[in-house]
């Protein structure tokens, strides 16, 4: 008795919620702003999510364990593994780029679709502006948080149309914006169960935010948020970048599904915004005529 409830895992719990057969599509965002993740003054905002269906993210755990044993490491944060501090501290070049090709592999083989969204904050800053602001996000990562949504929900209704949706999120600090996207997720879910009884799609099951160490493909997430920042630093500066991050791009982008990373430029940003305003304009007029 005690050994099956061992080998349950936090993963295991998380996902039981899922109604019927439990075949639903799980998506592990993580919001990730510079190396530290937290601190205000990172000039760029990222959100990262991988979705999959539950038996891949049980795999994925599988596969993730054996690499934790086999490599002796415990969370790994990819920050922290380039910069070769914590438990990566002393470790070889052939150490690293051995673990990470593994770790990449293992995501391009459990992950179904992968979608990252990268912002530069001052041309969000001058870009959106109150009141517009408040449509978009107050928040920069709120932003690229809806980006990476919208883009999973319509790969759901185009290729998972019965499956159930649960988001899991990054644990984040109160100051990170995290009651905003709480509330455009109760936004999103309230939305989703109107438009089920027209559509037939399954609403939202909800969302959670959880913690990378007990919920592995939380890390896997942030490898992609990592590897995307650097890319978007890489666009910015025109700098080459170190060959582990130059290592994650090319491992990651060799996925044979969908990987869509978009960088934002002020020239994209305004085309988009010009188009979501339009779209705005229209919805008020037509609730102005009904």
């Amino acid at each position: 008795m005690s050994s099956r409830k061992s080998q349950f895992t936090a993963l295991d719990h998380l996902i039981s919620i899922f109604p019927g057969d439990g075949k639903g599509i799980v998506n592990f965002v993580t919001v990730f702003f510079d190396d530290s993740g937290t601190h205000r003054e990172s000039s760029i905002a990222v959100a990262a999510c991988y979705a999959s269906t539950v038996e891949q993210w049980k795999e994925f755990e599988r596969n993730w364990n054996e690499a934790k044993r086999d490599a002796h490491f415990d969370i790994f944060h990819m920050a922290e593994f380039a910069a070769g501090r914590g438990a990566f501290a002393r470790w070889s070049d052939p150490q690293r780029r051995k673990l990470l090709t593994r770790l990449c592999g293992i995501i391009n083989a459990r992950v179904k679709v992968g979608y990252a969204v990268a912002i530069p904050k001052r041309i969000y800053d001058d870009v959106i502006r109150d009141p517009f602001r408040d449509f978009c996000g107050q928040f920069h990562y709120t932003f690229a948080l809806r980006q990476c949504a919208s883009r999973i929900a319509e790969w759901r209704r185009k290729y998972h149309k019965a499956a159930s949706m649960k988001y899991v999120f990054d644990q984040m600090g109160t100051n990170q914006g995290k009651g905003e996207i709480m509330e455009v997720m109760d936004a999103a879910i309230a939305k989703s169960h109107r438009e089920s009884e027209t559509t037939g799609v399954p609403p939202v099951t909800g969302y959670s935010f959880e913690t990378r160490a007990s919920i592995l493909p939380l890390q896997a997430a942030d490898i992609l948020a990592w590897t995307s920042l650097q890319q978007m630093h890489k666009r910015l500066s025109k700098r080459r970048l170190n060959w582990i991050a130059q290592l994650a791009w090319e491992e990651l982008a060799s996925f044979r599904g969908t990987l869509d990373v978009s960088f934002y430029t002020e020239t994209q940003l305004r085309d988009w915004a010009d188009k979501y305003l339009d779209a705005l304009i229209h919805v008020f007029e037509q609730k102005r005529k009904s």
